[in-house]
């Protein structure tokens, strides 16, 4: 049995920021965790699991049935119920916390942090108990699998991964001047104004610096003491690793750390790196992502290997691949997404099979001062096209422009108040009843109002689909004709994708 608050600092929990509604967490032992949307879930329980539920099964249910699932878990022994808000439930059903806390069956509310998939939490448990099992006192394990890694060539990022893994944090590699050379990819969380450091050992001197984003206690300095000496071999097998930056990836780096403030500095620099500007040419920054499976330093090698028409200056920051991009006076824009659609077609096939490749392009500006922001913009852009579910490919500025704004200029709970206020009453009662208002209604919004494309989008027939409006109106209080209750709609229904990473189409 492993205690529950062990369990809760596993980096999947943590980057899923686990609210405690009830229970007593400290006393709480938990044999297994598991993940279901079944409603009679208690026959199938051992005891001792923290099951996970976005709350799919509970649709519909009354105050006595809700009541009845806490009864039936606790009677099959399971030690906590962690719901995840946002996908099919708002907010906890009061009937259940209640039972919960009366039964004194530990509930969790998952969401604040990341949307982390159940199956990352699954995996993280799985890892824990094989180590506790196979690694009395933890410590020489630990070292051997960071050495495995290297024995193994699986690369930096994996070892990275790894030491996250054991540290429960963030995990990055710095080099002497404090640039970022490489970051673990796993989902965690990070301290900024926390950290534990150890210098990473070089043939005659310090070669870098591993930093773990956590507070540090005994384990943690144990594992990045341990880390290290696996670092230094990785590092050891390439000369190009943590040493001197390229001429480009110190140009990006330097951009990022603000280094670079005068015009004559940075167009100097761009040519010195290959990249020809004039006084005035337009500049942007892309952005690339290609999947978890993906190091970046991998796709960095795709990029140069893959150019072509697209005259870019790439670099590597954080998780990824960015660079500054050149484009042609007045272009068109039609153009330039071509160009990029055949960079992201080229990067597939350089790449391994299932590599899900996406382009973020900010808006051109002829100012190279700002340089330093686009490139945080284009990082923002490629976080924000992934979270809004779209697949890889090419996404421009203009192309998420409502998404931007409902981000960076609204607060989270103001945004999720007015999502409740513009669709809660859609998400209530395809909740309760499987009437699938919210996905008619996206439909509607999407195909410009016409009905027959709706029906057939659908699956429906005509008649059906005026029933749903009709109800939908009568819902909110709303007229589908009125554009300002359809703008208000249409920015609910972008804003509980943001919020909750799902598609209407498929969320219920």
């Amino acid at each position: 049995m492993v205690p529950l608050q062990e369990v809760l600092r596993l980096p999947s929990f943590l980057a899923a920021a686990p609210e405690v509604r009830c229970g007593d967490v400290a006393a709480a032992q938990v044999r297994w965790v598991h993940s279901s949307e079944v409603y009679e879930m208690g026959g199938l329980l051992e005891g001792g699991e923290l099951l996970l539920t976005t709350g799919l099964g509970l649709h519909g249910r009354s105050d006595a049935q809700l009541a009845a699932y806490v009864d039936e878990l606790v009677a099959a022994g399971c030690v906590a119920l962690g719901l995840e808000l946002g996908r099919s439930l708002l907010d906890v059903p009061a009937p259940l916390e209640r039972r919960a806390a009366e039964r004194g069956l530990v509930l969790l509310v998952l969401g604040a942090g990341s949307v982390v998939p159940f199956e990352r939490h699954v995996e993280d448990f799985h890892e824990l108990v094989v180590r506790r099992r196979t690694t009395p006192g933890g410590g020489e394990s630990v070292a051997r699998r960071f050495v495995d890694l290297v024995v193994r060539a699986a690369g930096l990022p994996a070892l990275l991964d790894e030491v996250a893994r054991a540290a429960g944090c963030q995990v990055e590699l710095h080099d002497l001047a404090g640039r970022l050379v490489e970051r673990s990819r796993i989902r965690t969380v990070s301290a900024p104004d926390a950290t534990t450091t150890v210098p990473v050992a070089g043939p005659r001197s310090v070669r870098a610096v591993l930093v773990l984003r956590a507070e540090e206690d005994e384990h943690r300095r144990r594992t990045a003491e341990e880390a290290a000496v696996a670092v230094a071999l990785e590092l050891g097998r390439h000369a190009d690793v943590g040493g001197h930056a390229s001429v480009e990836q110190a140009l990006v780096s330097d951009l990022h750390a603000g280094a670079l403030v005068s015009t004559a500095e940075v167009l100097g620099r761009l040519g010195h790196a290959g990249l020809r500007v004039a006084p005035g040419d337009p500049l942007a920054a892309l952005a690339l992502d290609a999947g978890p499976a993906v190091a970046p330093t991998d796709l960095l090698a795709a990029l140069r290997s893959c150019a072509g028409a697209v005259a870019v200056v790439p670099g590597v920051l954080g998780t990824h691949v960015v660079g500054v991009v050149r484009l042609a006076p007045g272009g068109d824009t039609s153009v330039l997404r071509r160009r990029l659609a055949d960079l992201v077609e080229r990067l597939a096939d350089h790449l391994d099979p299932g590599a899900d490749v996406l382009v973020a392009l900010t808006t051109p500006d002829p100012d190279p001062s700002s340089l330093a922001v686009r490139l945080e913009d284009a990082r923002d852009l490629v976080r924000l096209a992934r979270r809004h579910g779209g697949p890889g490919g090419v996404v421009l500025a203009r192309d998420l422009g409502v998404q931007r704004l409902l981000t960076g200029a609204t607060e989270a709970q103001a945004l999720s108040d007015f999502v409740v206020e513009q669709i809660g009453p859609l998400v209530d009662a395809d909740r309760a009843h499987g009437s699938a208002l919210l996905r008619t209604l996206d439909a509607y919004l999407g195909h410009g109002l016409s009905k027959a494309t709706t029906a057939q989008a659908l699956g429906i027939r005509r008649q059906s689909l005026y029933g749903r409006l009709e109800r939908i109106e009568r819902l909110l209080g709303v007229r589908l004709d009125d554009p300002g209750h359809r703008a208000g709609l249409a920015l609910a229904l972008t804003a509980w994708r943001l919020r909750t990473g799902l598609d209407p189409q498929a969320a219920f």
